[in-house]
């Protein structure tokens, strides 16, 4: 098995987007804990120090999914590695991942919730202790369209700390 697709109403339109919150929470701990365990056994950089960049994903129109558009995959580390770009929940999967493995804690990004005054934090799902600090992940949303919202991804330090991957790595100008 080298493929697993997601196949969701989730975002499908505004009726949904409560249960659209719930799904991509547990889409995002799927991710995390999916590049702890390819971390703990592998070699990999530390994402600041990897070379990978942002970019925003863009739709391929190819999706695995009856009517999907190819429009969000969520990359594991070895796949973002081999891309060499990622966007906002891939970078910040990967970076929450080497956090709570304990590697990479003395660096950070942008200063603290730079630019997003309201995210929400996703709890732990169930009991996973890190050997590092306890981080989560967590979204901010603004509607761009009636209708159509942005969300992006962010790291959430337990002290109220907003650490933005994406923007530590170019996205919105130079890192």
């Amino acid at each position: 098995m080298r493929d697993i697709a997601f196949c969701t109403s989730a975002f499908a339109h505004p009726d949904t987007f409560i249960y659209s919150e719930y799904m991509l929470a547990a889409l995002l701990w799927a991710l995390v804990y999916a590049d702890e365990s390819y971390l703990l056994v592998n070699r990999a950089p530390l994402i600041y120090e990897s070379g990978v960049r942002w970019e925003a994903e863009r739709p391929t129109g190819q999706s695995a999914c009856k009517g999907g558009n190819g429009q969000e995959r969520f990359l594991g580390v070895s796949q973002i590695l081999e891309d060499g770009v990622a966007d906002c929940e891939d970078v910040a999967s990967w970076r929450i991942a080497e956090l709570r493995i304990g590697r990479g804690t003395h660096l950070k990004g942008p200063p603290p919730r730079a630019g997003h005054p309201e995210v929400t934090e996703v709890p732990v799902p169930w009991p996973m202790m890190p050997k590092g600090p306890n981080v989560v992940p967590g979204f901010f949303k603004r509607e761009i369209a009636p209708g159509s919202w942005l969300i992006h991804i962010v790291v959430c330090w337990p002290n109220g700390y907003i650490e933005d991957p994406s923007r530590a790595l170019g996205m919105g100008g130079e890192a």
